[in-house]
């Protein structure tokens, strides 16, 4: 089961910081990912590591800069379409 938008999105953001990007120490859900380096490469990655840890396809069609903006709207896409599915 997928956590709640909140817990998500700080789960999210340890992901991120861990797994993927460097970040300030300031970095939080509604961080901006594309200001932090987030490019199409780090976009594929980000989508493995969602797939292994919540176990989760997002559509091709969601997968907008919108919804990679912030750590926050991504937790809402993956809660979203975890749900629907």
């Amino acid at each position: 089961m997928t956590p709640d938008i909140p817990i998500l999105a700080e789960e999210l953001v340890v992901l991120i910081r861990e797994r993927l990007l460097e970040t300030p120490p300031a970095f939080h859900p509604e961080s901006d990912l594309y200001e932090l380096g987030l490019d199409s490469m780090a976009i594929m990655q980000l989508l493995l590591l969602i797939e292994e840890k919540y176990g989760v396809l997002l559509p091709d069609a969601d997968l907008t800069k919108e919804n990679f903006h912030t750590p926050l709207a991504l937790a809402h896409l993956i809660h979203r379409c975890s749900v629907s599915t």
